[in-house]
C-alpha cells in the first residue's frame, strides 16, 4: 500500500500540478492530499467528460494535467478521450477505480470493471494497473510520463481498492439542521401511496431503502446523474400518474441540461426534489460547487413552474404540502447538512436491480390503456 502523501508527492515530482474528476471512494484519500497542498490546483467538475476536457485546456496552457475518476463514469470519458485527446494529441495521465476489477463488487459495477481493460485496449490507448510499492510506484510514474510527453497520448492506471492508504479529509459541515436521512424521512412521509419515486444512486436511495421500502421505488445504483432523466420519460409516458425525482446536488450538477427537457416538455406529474449538502458525500465528502451555484433560478430559467429552497423541517414540511396542489414540473431544493448516517444498509442486500426494475415496472404498467 501506498501513502497518499507519497503518491501525490511523486506527481509534484514528475511535474504535476493540475488536478481534476469526479471522486471516488478509492480516491478519497489522493484527492484530499491534493486539496491540502496548496501547491497543487484541485478543479471540481460536474463529470468525467468535462474533468478530460479542463485537464486538455490545462495541457494546452503548458501544464501537465491528473485526472482521477471512478470506473462508473468511465462511459463519459469514452467521446473526449476518443475526438479531443486521441486526435488532437494531448497527453494526460488519468487514474481509474478498479470497482469490480478481479473482484466482487456492487451490480453497477460489474460490466464496467470486468471489460474497461479491454476497451482501452480496443481504443489503442496505454493502460497498467497502479502499482502498490513506493520504489514501483516512481518507476511507473516516471514511465507513463514519459510516454505522455513522447506519444502525445494519454495513459491510464488502475488503482485496485486500498491501494492507496487513508490520509485524513474533510468532516461533516453542520452549517445546516437536517440531517439526509431525516430530510428524506419528512419526504417518506409525504408520498401518497400512489406516488411513483425514482431516487438518485449513493446514500439517497439507501437510506429511502431503509425508511420507506415500496415497489414504486426505483432505486439507482449507478447511472449517476440520469434520475432527473429517467423521471422525464415515466412521467411524459403516465402523465396520469404523480413522479417524485429523490435527486443530490453532485448528481444534478453532472447533468445540469436536462433541466431544459424537463422545462421544455412541462410534465404537469413531475416534481424533483434535490437533497444538496454541497458535497460527494457518498464518495468521501469533497465539495461540490453547488453553494455557489443558484439551482432554483436555473430551474426556473429552464421552465419549472415552481420552486422553492428549505434548510429546516417546517419548512420542508410546509412546502411538500404545498406541493400536494400544484401541478409540475415542480423543483424543490432541500439544503442539508454532511452528517452520515451509520451503518446505511445496502439494497442489493435485498433487491437485485432486475427486481427492482421489475417490480416498479409492473407497478407504473397497471391500468395503462
Amino acid at each position: 500500500m501506498i501513502e497518499s502523501g507519497t503518491f501525490v508527492q511523486q506527481l509534484k515530482n514528475e511535474g504535476f500540478r493540475f488536478f481534476t474528476g469526479v471522486p471516488c471512494s478509492f480516491f478519497q484519500s489522493a484527492i484530499n492530499a491534493v486539496v491540502d497542498d496548496k501547491s497543487l490546483k484541485y478543479v471540481t467538475v460536474p463529470n468525467e467528460g468535462a474533468a478530460l476536457a479542463a485537464a486538455s485546456g490545462a495541457i494546452l496552457a503548458g501544464e501537465p494535467a491528473v485526472v482521477l475518476i471512478q470506473n462508473s463514469g468511465f462511459g463519459n470519458l469514452i467521446n473526449p478521450l476518443t475526438s479531443l485527446n486521441m486526435i488532437y494529441g494531448l497527453g494526460v495521465l488519468i487514474f481509474i477505480s478498479g470497482r469490480a476489477y478481479g473482484v466482487a463488487d456492487e451490480p453497477q459495477h460489474e460490466i464496467i470493471g470486468k471489460s474497461m481493460a479491454g476497451m482501452l485496449d480496443a481504443m489503442g490507448v496505454a493502460f497498467e494497473d497502479l502499482p502498490s510499492e513506493p520504489e514501483a510506484l516512481r518507476s511507473a510514474l516516471g514511465r507513463a510520463h514519459l510516454w505522455i510527453r513522447n506519444e502525445k497520448q494519454p495513459f491510464v492506471f488502475f488503482v485496485r481498492k486500498d491501494t492507496l492508504l487513508e490520509y485524513a479529509g474533510p468532516s461533516g459541515k453542520d452549517v445546516y439542521p437536517l440531517k439526509r436521512i431525516d430530510a428524506i424521512k419528512i419526504i417518506a412521509e409525504s408520498i401518497g401511496d400512489n406516488d411513483y419515486v425514482v431516487a438518485t444512486t449513493g446514500k439517497p436511495s439507501r437510506e429511502l431503502f431503509k425508511i420507506k421500502d415500496r415497489v414504486r421505488n426505483f432505486y439507482m445504483q449507478g447511472s449517476m446523474g440520469h434520475a432527473a432523466a429517467i423521471g422525464l420519460g415515466a412521467a411524459l409516458s403516465r402523465p396520469d400518474e404523480r413522479i417524485i425525482v429523490l435527486d443530490g446536488d453532485g448528481a444534478i450538477l453532472m447533468h445540469l441540461g436536462i433541466l431544459s427537457s424537463i422545462g421544455h416538455y412541462r410534465p404537469k406529474n413531475f416534481y424533483h426534489i434535490v437533497l444538496d449538502n454541497e458535497a460527494y458525500e457518498s464518495t468521501g465528502g469533497q465539495d461540490t460547487t453547488s453553494a455557489s451555484s443558484d439551482l432554483c433560478a436555473v430551474a426556473h430559467a429552464c421552465g419549472y413552474v415552481w420552486t422553492k429552497e428549505t434548510s429546516t423541517a417546517d419548512e420542508l414540511k410546509r412546502s411538500l404540502e404545498e406541493l400536494k396542489g400544484i401541478e409540475g414540473p415542480c423543483f424543490l431544493r432541500v439544503k442539508i447538512n454532511r452528517i452520515a448516517t451509520p451503518d446505511v444498509p445496502r439494497i442489493s442486500g435485498k433487491h437485485s436491480s432486475r427486481d427492482i426494475a421489475s417490480h416498479f415496472s409492473e407497478e407504473l404498467a397497471r391500468g395503462r390503456t
